[in-house]
């Protein structure tokens, strides 16, 4: 029915607006740890983090883990961190 599928437009609309503003609160909270620039991309299953450094430590990238764990709920293994210089 036409209710049915509004609904489950303004239900999209409002998952994809929570996901832009969890990518803005980790792209916030990873540049505080001392990350010169971040872009966050999540889909609801995975997350995909693009960090400017001159070289990422595993501390550093397990912090990284734990700032989009503690923001969205995806599988720790869906997580990848690229590297530009």
């Amino acid at each position: 029915s036409i209710r049915r599928q509004r609904q489950m437009c303004k239900e999209t609309a409002v998952e994809v607006s929570k996901l832009i503003e969890s990518e803005g609160n980790i792209e916030s909270l990873v540049k505080a740890q001392g990350i010169e620039d971040c872009v966050v991309y999540l889909d609801g299953e995975s997350a995909k983090v693009v960090v400017k450094s001159a070289g990422l430590d595993k501390a550093q990238a397990a912090a990284i883990k734990d700032i989009i764990l503690g923001e969205v709920t995806i599988p720790a293994e869906n997580i990848r961190i690229f590297e530009v210089k």
